[in-house]
């Protein structure tokens, strides 16, 4: 759990988050943008890219899911909750979160079966990525504090 928290750490991860999620949707309106041109408010430039009223609201949600995961994976707030509590709650959140802009801002229409088996298909392959990478960075953490720790461990035994 990170404990350091602050404001930059905070906005890092947003537009870290935000500039991954902007280059993505330009994919996607390259690949799909003309077909999905009046089916979705996010392909509103066709393939040209993702507009401007788009882009906010996605930074918006990213905004809001950082904020989420704040809650969720530091211990400013929650302390006890087990770790798989933690991940399910956050992912949870998220997903909520998307729903909500999907239905207030259009970004796809929501009696449309595959677009919704399209999204949930990319949220649980981001869920798992995102999870492998989470645990990737956490082991090569741990990895770099053992290798520490038995530095000093020595330093003290030659001492």
């Amino acid at each position: 759990m990170d404990k350091n928290v602050s404001v930059f750490k905070y906005l890092g991860q947003v537009f870290m988050l935000y500039g991954i999620s902007t280059g993505m949707f330009n994919i996607f309106c390259l690949l799909f943008g003309e077909s999905a041109h009046d089916i979705s408010t996010i392909f509103s430039l066709g393939n040209a890219g993702v507009g401007v009223v788009t882009s906010f609201q996605l930074l918006a949600a990213i905004a809001m899911i950082t904020g989420l995961r704040l809650v969720f994976m530091t211990d400013i707030l929650i302390r006890k909750m087990p770790f798989a509590a933690r991940v399910a709650a956050m992912f949870s959140g998220a997903f909520l979160v998307i729903l909500v802009f999907i239905s207030v801002f259009d970004w796809f229409p929501t009696d449309m079966p595959l677009a919704w088996i399209m999204f949930v298909l990319c949220f649980a392959v981001s869920c798992v990525v995102s999870t492998i990478i989470s645990a990737i960075a956490e082991r090569q953490e741990n990895r770099k504090l053992e290798e520490a720790l038995r530095r000093c461990k020595e330093e003290k035994q030659e001492r």
